[in-house]
């Protein structure tokens, strides 16, 4: 969406910065050069770095900047670009941050609006703005919803709440990106639950996702100062625990393991996991470290079930 608007602004104004430096309107001419050039730049920066954040607020304060300059230099014929530069604010930022900035924009207008137009053409300019303004933000806070629920729905396991896959391997990538560049660490602890199966099959898939929810819940509450929980496979979850090193994270899966015994009972009977836990290492990729603490839990899980290995 960035690509488009900085190409738009770009390639949309330059004949207007040609024609007026053909007919020597040099001041509105080196405005609309400043903009053909900054969103190009912008446009740029965007296609090669993917960096849109900063890009954003850059395209905002060039857009602005040359709007409000623009309709000083040449009056009140300008005021039609407040209407395109209005609605691609709410396209850039939040709506309550467009609304914000639209405001300041209007407060920037409104003093040559004021000096240059009947009351009736000033109240019509003004109505039609906040019009503009009311539908833009209602449908850039109806489509920023979707948003959000689009990527709760791509990012979240939907019985458990806890992220998915996916979520996980964003995660661990833009982890491995900070622990590369700074003196961290970070473990990962891979969690399944022993003869889950079991449960399904002697009390039904309801009973089991039971247990898969209060899992879930019990590692919010005893792994807090993590809210990286994802669920790994069918009945395996996996914790990161940022800062901490293989001893802290060995010490928190073994007070999970007897946290997990104590809270879930079926018919009188403690339920036990395996436990794999395994450190960062800035010698392997992604996929090894993950790999790593899967062979952990694989160990716990042929040594009998019910504890903790660490690789």
């Amino acid at each position: 969406m960035l690509l488009s608007l900085s190409f738009g602004f770009s390639v949309g104004i330059l004949p207007f910065a040609i024609y007026r430096a053909y007919n020597h309107d040099w001041k509105i001419a080196i405005l609309d050069i400043f903009v053909v050039i900054g969103m190009g730049l912008i446009f740029i920066y965007i296609y090669k770095t993917d960096n849109v954040k900063n890009a954003s607020l850059v395209i905002i304060i060039v857009a602005l900047i040359g709007n409000v300059v623009s309709f000083y230099i040449k009056g009140i014929a300008q005021i039609n670009w407040i209407y395109p530069g209005m609605l691609m604010v709410y396209f850039v930022v939040s709506p309550k941050k467009g609304l914000l900035l639209n405001f300041i924009l209007l407060a920037l207008f409104l003093p040559k609006l004021i000096m240059s137009l009947e009351i009736i053409d000033l109240a019509t300019t003004l109505m039609t703005i906040m019009i503009t303004n009311i539908i833009a933000y209602a449908f850039a806070s109806g489509l920023r919803q979707q948003e959000d629920k689009l990527k709760k729905m791509a990012s979240e396991d939907y019985l458990t709440g806890a992220g998915n896959r996916r979520a996980l391997s964003l995660k661990v990538e833009e982890l491995q990106k900070t622990l590369r560049n700074h003196d961290k660490t970070a473990t990962l602890i891979l969690i399944d639950l022993d003869y889950f199966k079991k449960i399904n099959d002697t009390y039904g898939h309801i009973q089991g996702d039971e247990v898969l929810i209060k899992m879930v819940e019990l590692l919010g509450s005893h792994f807090k100062e993590s809210n990286c929980i994802f669920r790994y496979g069918g009945e395996e979850f996996l914790v990161i625990c940022s800062n901490v090193n293989i001893h802290q994270a060995y010490k928190k899966a073994q007070e999970f393991r007897q946290v997990y015994k104590n809270n879930i009972i079926i018919d009188d009977q403690e339920q036990t996991i395996s436990i794999g836990v395994a450190e960062y290492s800035k010698e392997e990729s992604n996929e090894e470290w993950i790999h790593r603490v899967d062979l952990a839990l694989y160990q716990a899980k042929n040594e009998g079930r019910d504890r903790v290995i660490q690789v």
